[in-house]
């Protein structure tokens, strides 16, 4: 029965990529498989936004990624409202990588 379940739900990944300032490309993906043309964005919540919007009727959940940090899982009708949430997480993790890192390089523990 489980397995049943999992074939009938679809889990798209949105792949998030800063191509220039003010320019962000969204990729939708079912595992590595790009499932929809890449559309342009003004910023990660738009991105997040719209992308959802387009999946709706498609998928059952979403996941968002940029910068190599994920959102995690969310039913598709809840992302709409929580995109400028997301998208903030989505940049606070990627600063605490960079800060991480640095930190790293730096000689720290």
């Amino acid at each position: 029965m489980a397995n049943s379940v999992q074939e009938t739900q679809m889990i798209l990944t949105v792949h998030i990529n800063k191509e220039l300032p003010g320019i962000y490309l969204a990729r939708a993906c079912i595992g590595s498989t790009e499932v929809s043309e890449a559309e342009t964005y003004q910023g990660i919540e738009a991105a997040i936004r719209g992308e959802a919007l387009r999946a709706e009727g498609c998928a059952d959940f979403l996941n968002f990624t940029y910068g190599g940090m994920s959102t995690g899982t969310f039913p598709v009708q809840e992302v709409p409202a929580k995109a400028a949430d997301l998208a903030d997480r989505l940049v606070y993790l990627n600063v605490q990588m960079h800060e991480i890192e640095e930190h790293r390089r730096s000689g720290g523990a």
